[in-house]
């Protein structure tokens, strides 16, 4: 699934009742580890696992999109 598919369907993303219930530190940590994927992305060189590490940005970006707003 590419990243404009999971940021197109985040509202199909399920997530743990405790992902709702506790989310301050997450919504408040998600900067810091979205940056230091874009930097191991950057570092990496197999396209494959860039891929990989681009859908888990995009799938953070969804789940915080829900439960921090």
């Amino acid at each position: 699934m590419s990243t404009q598919e999971i940021l197109a369907n985040a509202d199909n993303i399920s997530l743990e009742p405790a992902a709702t219930q506790d989310h301050s530190r997450l919504c408040e940590i998600w900067p810091i580890v979205k940056e230091g994927l874009e930097i191991l992305k950057d570092f990496i060189k197999n396209p494959v696992l860039k891929a990989i590490i681009g859908s888990i940005i995009a799938a953070g970006d969804a789940i915080i999109g829900k439960i921090c707003s």
